[in-house]
């Protein structure tokens, strides 16, 4: 198996941060010496800090056949690997945490699927013949915790879910389960009525194929666990990333023996898994396109949140993170933007908060006890009155040494404290590197922009804009070429590039250029703007704008082989630039196979597929660059669902439906607005 000698690499590589542990020995390696394999995790964490620190753990290829599985794992740890000797939230990560990652939980099954057998369990020679093709036991119906107990699995020895000769009696089963318990003390009895603590650490995954979904315990019955609100939020938060279904499992299927429950009902850590992709052998081309990158930030949070997650996932999260480095004496500027809205809700909702606050601390960790924060933030706008805030943070860098600084952050509302994030900011010495200032305003009037503008130079450094100080912003960068990214609500974004030179100060004011609406349509007055091939209409039962939304189906499920489109009917953009497409979205189709799409055409004969939905059975806005329509006279746009013949859901909806632009037309607009000093 390949995933071997990977494990072995990443050692070699990395030897301070991972090690290789055997954690037993597969059924060929026990009954037929001189075949098999050893079962081994390779646990990441940085070995030089001592202490106790917040587990998780990781299971992959369970079920042979599913090969994205192990390989999503072993790329994960790559990753984060890659990214620990620059990047400050995958440091604080390993150096605080540990991870262990099974990435071939069926080596012997798995070396059959690689022939490409669609093999599904161990390969115990004792159940359905030496020899057969069925043999084997489904170790995911093999835990000891519920074992059999809810018509979740099989008695047959031959069929693909066979629970085995008894609880754990397998042993990839048994090596599991006693290295989980010496990872996680139990938190809870195993009955089916105590929560463990909320403060319980530690986490379980287990990464499947195929169908796009998130899933939480119990698998055996529909009562919900007695942490099953706090996992409920848990998967919504990382339903988020990678756009799943959120659900409880038995949602799927009746399972019992399983790894989920028994990580929860054994252990009391939430226990979670993944169908990844939509198929056993996923094509490469999907998988690296729609799949990697969006579990790896699922798996990435729910590592994040390992120290309490039955409640951090309760708080807000922090994106658009952006620091600059500083000369000794220089006030330090963090800014980000605080979110309490990231979560998938589809299949019932997530309640949202009003942030309170953001809380920074500097080379001090906020989990011990004798951290303390050394600045606040402050909203962008003024006031944290929002689920979803921008903020920033000023802090002294006085007596701080030459060299690189960490902050840690942690939003809060007021249901909970969210998990920390991290970046670097380097204190650097006086001439060493460049400054460049300047203010950012309307291109249109010539004031100074009224809201922040996020200021971006280069990938990770940037700062906010601020609007009571004539909207002007500084940030120091070394010597080199940046592209200056600029962007604010209302606003076009635009681009720049500059080449900055230490240890010289240089000034770039910027113009934006404001949106103005060229169309919009929340269905209030029907199809007029749009040519609706049948079943398209308007739907009054799910929508974001009363009383109306549009709908591919709105009497039912969309057809089996489906290919139906809303078109809207051509526009003149002859004189616009910088448009977009914004509405909200609402895709209840089956995941992998059945999709939504956005696509464009400047003739009515070729279209062009700007972005897809799937599965994504929540409202999401949208916002889309619509580059190919700028200046076309006869602009053309559609939303299209397509199915194929196998499973039918309620279909896609969208709403609120709204192109915005720049150019000679917004001009125009805004004449005709003061011609009578409006």
């Amino acid at each position: 198996v390949e995933s071997f000698a990977s494990l072995n690499d990443i050692v070699a590589t990395y030897p301070t941060l991972a090690a290789i542990v055997d954690i037993g020995d597969s059924w060929n390696k026990i009954n037929h010496p001189g075949t098999g394999h050893d079962l081994l995790v390779l646990k990441l964490t940085n070995q030089a800090i001592g202490g106790t620190k917040p587990r998780l753990f990781v299971m992959a290829a369970v079920h042979a056949r599913e090969y994205a599985t192990a390989e999503t794992a072993l790329r994960f740890a790559e990753d984060l690997l890659a990214r620990y000797a620059d990047d400050a939230d995958a440091r604080w990560m390993l150096d605080h945490h540990e991870l262990h990652l099974l990435v071939q939980a069926n080596p012997d099954g798995r070396e059959l699927a690689e022939t490409g057998s669609l093999w599904r369990k161990n390969v115990n020679e004792n159940y359905c013949g030496a020899t057969s093709s069925s043999r084997g036991a489904d170790i995911n119906r093999n835990f000891s915790f519920e074992w059999g107990a809810h018509g979740g699995s099989s008695g047959d020895p031959c069929s693909g879910t066979f629970r085995g000769a008894g609880p754990g009696s397998e042993p990839e089963t048994d090596a599991l389960i006693t290295y989980l318990r010496t990872l996680f003390p139990a938190a809870r009895p195993p009955d089916l009525t105590t929560p463990a603590p909320a403060d319980t650490s530690g986490a379980f995954l287990d990464i499947h194929s195929y169908g796009g979904l998130v899933m939480w315990p119990w698998g055996f019955t529909t009562g919900g666990a007695p942490n099953g609100e706090a996992m409920a939020t848990l998967g919504r938060r990382m339903a988020w990333f990678n756009g799943y279904r959120p659900q409880q499992a038995v949602e799927l299927y009746v399972t019992d023996g399983g790894t989920k429950d028994f990580s929860y009902g054994d252990l009391g850590i939430p226990g979670m898994s993944f169908e990844i992709g939509n198929a056993f052998f996923q094509p490469c081309a999907t998988f690296e396109t729609t799949e990697l990158q969006h579990n790896f930030d699922s798996i990435e949070y729910l590592l994040r949140t390992i120290r309490r997650p039955y409640m951090e996932p309760s708080g807000p999260s922090n994106t658009h993170l952006l620091t600059a480095p500083v000369e000794a004496g220089e006030p330090i500027q963090l800014v980000g933007v605080a979110d309490d809205e990231a979560f998938h809700q589809g299949n019932g909702t997530e309640g949202t908060q009003t942030i309170d606050g953001v809380d920074v601390y500097l080379d001090s960790l906020p989990w011990l006890a004798a951290s303390t924060p050394v600045a606040s933030a402050v909203a962008a706008d003024g006031n944290f009155d929002s689920s979803r805030e921008a903020w920033r943070a000023t802090l002294p860098s006085t007596g701080l040494t030459e060299g690189r600084h960490t902050l840690y952050l942690r939003a809060s509302d007021s249901a909970a404290e969210g998990p920390v994030y991290a970046r670097d900011v380097e204190v650097v010495a006086a001439g060493s590197t460049a400054r460049i200032s300047g203010s950012i305003r309307n291109a249109r009037s010539g004031a100074p922009l009224d809201v922040a503008a996020q200021v971006r130079l280069g990938a990770q450094l940037g700062t906010l804009s601020d609007p009571g100080a004539g909207a002007e912003y500084t940030v120091r960068a070394s010597s080199g070429s940046y592209p200056l990214q600029v962007e604010a609500p209302g606003y076009a974004p635009t681009q720049i590039q500059v080449t900055l030179s230490a240890p010289s100060a240089q000034t770039q004011d910027v113009e934006l250029q404001p949106l103005c609406t060229l169309f919009s349509d929340d269905g209030g007055d029907g199809l007029v703007n749009f040519t609706a091939q049948a079943p398209w209409g308007l739907d009054n039962s799910r929508f974001t704008s009363a009383p109306v939304a549009f709908a591919d189906s709105p009497a039912g499920n969309y057809a089996a082989n489906a290919n139906v489109s809303l078109t809207l009917l051509p526009q003149d953009f002859s004189g616009a630039a910088d448009l977009r497409l914004q509405f909200q979205s609402y895709c209840d189709t089956e995941f992998g196979f059945d999709y939504g799409h956005v696509e464009v055409s400047t003739d009515g004969s070729a279209w062009t597929e700007l972005w897809r939905c799937e599965g994504n059975a929540s409202w999401q806005p949208v916002d889309i660059a619509l580059t190919a329509l700028a200046g076309q006279a006869t602009a053309r746009l559609r939303f299209r669902l397509s199915s194929d013949g196998g499973v039918q859901r309620s279909g896609w909806n969208v709403d609120d439906i709204r192109i915005v632009g720049t150019g000679a037309t917004c001009d125009a607009q805004a004449e005709a607005i003061f011609a009578d000093n409006f």
